[in-house]
């Protein structure tokens, strides 16, 4: 069911306003309402590389958001969003070519790009693989002021240090990077240096998410087979709390956790073999972390739909991947790669309840890598078309 809005529908054939190029199916109560296509992209993908030419992370700055595509026509998206009847406009497009090209807000109007490999090298010395620091205060006028390039294996995921000019870059959790989690000063952007570094296990983190409550300053590293938890109250030295084993999944991918601390939810990027009906395989996995020296599993939630019942290529994948929870509530907004995204409230974490979903469907299938709320929103960064802009009605309660 869909709470508070009747039953759960497929509308197969439903197409948004603006373009007729997309077979959904979807809830009722929900509608994409913009999309920013991206150069390069063929969709569908005629080989598996195409899926490295499109959408990966996104950021946001108040009513900026930062929509990053990977590849030869990789860069950074810049989209506005406006009270006027255009609602979101597109700023600018920042190039710089890359594999990964992953993006976080340093502060407003400084952005941090990070990239396994670029050819990217405006004013920045060589290319090579790490992160790149931006200056985006007039997204028209972008500057490049400095980087660091010589990262082993170049970087994953950036996540920025809650409070200070420090962002942690991860390797990805595959023993790409040496396994090493580089920890950077960026307080003088022309001059970022590698302050630290920091071996968690043997395969690195693949992605890191940052916790502060009170007097807790957490970092939850998840990669290879298993998710640490750890204290990072000295950003430059991170001890290791917590190990979380999780022997029920292929590759533990990105965590978030509830507002209040009391709950850790952990991403299976099964690529091996995932069910697309709801198993466990490629579920988000639930942790109480009430103690955090011993967190318990309290249960799974899978998307309960796909493109087939048993996805085998890249086409058909239906993992968890990136998912962010409406600030305040338990309720959690999840890319599902080309099971489209969906809105699921956990305010009972044993009977979630599935608010809204939205997915392409036959040849012209979604295919999100990230999917977050962000102020009354939901963007979408798709592997090969672009960024959709999407309106739930109503809104969530907090709750």
């Amino acid at each position: 069911m869909v709470a508070g809005f009747g039953a759960l529908a497929l509308l197969a054939g439903n197409v948004s306003p603006l373009k007729a190029d997309i077979e959904i199916e979807k809830s009722p109560n929900i509608r994409r309402t913009y999309t920013f296509p991206y150069a390069g992209t063929v969709h569908p993908p005629e080989s598996s590389g195409d899926y490295f030419k499109g959408g990966t992370d996104i950021d946001f700055q108040g009513n900026i958001i930062y929509a990053m595509q990977q590849g030869e026509n990789g860069g950074v998206h810049v989209i506005k969003r406006t009270r006027t009847k255009r609602g979101h406009i597109k700023l600018a497009f920042i190039p710089c070519p890359g594999e990964q090209n992953d993006v976080a807000v340093v502060k407003p109007g400084l952005i941090a790009i990070g990239y396994h490999s670029s050819t990217c090298a405006p004013s920045t010395g060589a290319p090579g693989g790490g992160v790149r620091l931006i200056n985006v205060s007039d997204p028209k006028r972008p500057k490049f002021l400095g980087a660091v390039n010589d990262l082993p294996g170049g970087t994953h995921t950036l996540t920025k240090y809650p409070g200070k000019p420090i962002i942690y870059a991860s390797p990805g959790g595959l023993a790409n990077g040496d396994a090493i989690e580089q920890i950077l000063d960026v307080s003088d952007p022309k001059n970022p240096k590698k302050v630290a570094e920091f071996t968690p296990n043997p395969t690195g983190c693949h992605d890191l998410a940052f916790f502060f409550k009170d007097d807790q300053k957490l970092a939850f590293c998840s990669g290879g087979g298993e998710t640490q938890i750890w204290d990072v109250s000295d950003p430059l030295a991170p001890t290791t709390l917590t190990h979380i084993p999780h022997p029920n999944m292929v590759f533990p991918h990105s965590v978030a956790i509830t507002h209040d601390g009391k709950y850790a939810f952990i991403g299976d990027e099964n690529f091996g073999a995932h069910e697309c009906e709801g198993g466990p395989a490629g579920a988000i996995w639930i942790y109480d972390i009430t103690n955090i020296l011993a967190p318990v599993n309290v249960g799974y939630y899978s998307v309960p739909r796909g493109q087939s019942e048993a996805a085998s290529s890249r086409a058909d994948w239906c993992t968890a991947h990136l998912f962010n929870f409406i600030p305040g509530t338990y309720i959690l907004v999840a890319s599902w790669y080309a099971a489209g995204l969906n809105v699921v409230d956990f305010a009972d974490p044993l009977n979630p309840e599935e608010l809204a979903f939205y997915m392409g469907t036959g040849d012209r299938y979604t295919n999100y890598w990230s999917a977050y709320w962000h102020d009354g929103r939901i963007y979408a960064n798709d592997r090969t078309r672009g960024l959709d802009v999407l309106r739930m009605k109503p809104l969530p309660t907090k709750g």
